[in-house]
């Protein structure tokens, strides 16, 4: 088959500081291409040096020109940037050849069937969006859901990793159940490993002798970050546990890759911290390279993954094949991927009071924590790595052909 993975054409691909949908697409493409397909994914370019067609990990990648919207507000720039992106895109499929196409982003896709509907027979919709996952809906979730609706009736098929928003897809927007197919994420256990030596990144990141507790994903209320500074308030000042440090790890505006400056939310939390007299405590590092994200998780004691509205969020996995106890919420995925007392916790949403305690007992039961992170390893290997997640993506590839 020749498949086609489209980016959303906003952060690199292969990833070099983060992103959760672009690590999936590479990694689906790789695995496939060592399974004798031929892959390609669409991606733009991000400097005049980039070339228009790379072959990364057996992988073709076609890097197609197209710039940021400068000043303009996030929105509005990323639903522009989209538009014109179909456009560029629809023009390369044109004069390709595609047996099935792969697409993550739903503003980008109902352009793109707009401007060429043959394509709808051919194109697997990947949902990746957390909206559906709250408990009440704003304006903006609801015109994003209307708008993903759209893409899922319009396609051939659409892949979710979490089975209750696959059933809620199939119910809102009233499509038969085969068409909805669950395929859960997949982590490279080559890269994400337990047993790194993380000596030159505690020096790097100054954190001799402490407990690390961290945190990795985009700054926003979405994530909970406020409640993990409140669970270290607790930790800290009620529980003098003054050896331990909370390290935020990644964007804090948007999708912001280039540290330049903080949005409200992470002004509010900073605040925060100063209230509560955290700032030895507490450190955000903004966006890091890969290589020391994966260091950092062999650095750490544990993950935690505060999320008050989430789907599928990778760092769980990346966490558990590092070998790590993850903390994380009832919400999404992460009541089937971390199995609570064995692998991890899963606390209540917004609560820090639970989450200050989980940290708490890991942090005393060393052997505890351990055996934790040895049973997180061995339930990503069994059930999702990179391998067996292309394996059941080519089988949705295959039945979009019929």
């Amino acid at each position: 088959m020749n498949i086609v993975l489209i980016s959303g054409g906003w952060l690199r691909i292969p990833p070099q500081t983060g992103g959760g949908v672009e690590a999936h697409l590479f990694n689906l493409a790789k695995q496939i291409s060592e399974l004798g397909h031929n892959i390609f994914i669409i991606d733009r370019k991000y400097s005049q040096d980039d070339p228009q067609h790379e072959i990364i990990n057996g992988v073709n990648i076609i890097r197609l020109k197209q710039g940021l919207l400068r000043g303009l507000p996030y929105t509005l720039k990323f639903f522009l940037f989209q538009i014109i992106w179909a456009f560029k895109v629809n023009k390369w499929l044109k004069l390709n050849q595609s047996d099935v196409i792969y697409l993550c982003v739903p503003i980008f896709g109902v352009c793109l069937f707009l401007l060429n509907a043959n394509l709808k027979k051919k194109t697997v919709y990947g949902s990746h969006i957390i909206r559906r996952t709250k408990m009440k809906y704003g304006l903006i979730d609801k015109i994003a859901i209307y708008i993903e609706n759209k893409v899922i009736k319009a396609s051939k098929l659409t892949v979710i990793a979490n089975e209750i928003i696959a059933a809620k897809i199939v119910q809102q927007v009233a499509v038969p159940a085969g068409k909805v197919r669950i395929v859960p994420a997949g982590i490279d256990l080559q890269e994400y490993k337990p047993g790194y030596d993380a000596t030159e990144i505690i020096k790097k990141y100054r954190l001799e002798n402490k407990a690390v507790i961290l945190f990795v994903g985009r700054v926003c209320a979405e994530k909970g970050v406020e409640y993990l500074i409140k669970a270290a308030n607790i930790f800290i000042n009620t529980y003098k546990r003054n050896n331990a440090h909370f390290l935020i790890v990644g964007p804090v505006k948007y999708f912001d890759t280039l540290n330049k400056a903080a949005d409200g939310y992470t002004v509010k939390l900073k605040q925060m911290i100063s209230g509560f007299n955290l700032e030895s405590h507490v450190t955000f590092t903004g966006v890091i390279p890969l290589e020391d994200k994966i260091m950092l998780y062999s650095a750490c004691d544990t993950v935690v993954v505060p999320s008050l509205v989430d789907l599928d969020p990778v760092v769980q996995l990346e966490a558990m094949a590092s070998g790590k106890p993850v903390i994380g919420t009832d919400i999404g995925t992460m009541p089937w991927r971390i199995q609570n007392n064995k692998s991890g916790f899963i606390v209540r949403l917004g609560d820090e009071q639970e989450l200050a305690d989980r940290i708490e007992y890991l942090l005393q039961n060393p052997s505890e924590k351990i055996k934790m992170g040895a049973y997180a390893r061995r339930n990503v290997e069994e059930n999702y790595s990179t391998q067996k997640m292309a394996l059941k993506m080519l089988e949705v590839f295959r039945d979009a052909l019929l």
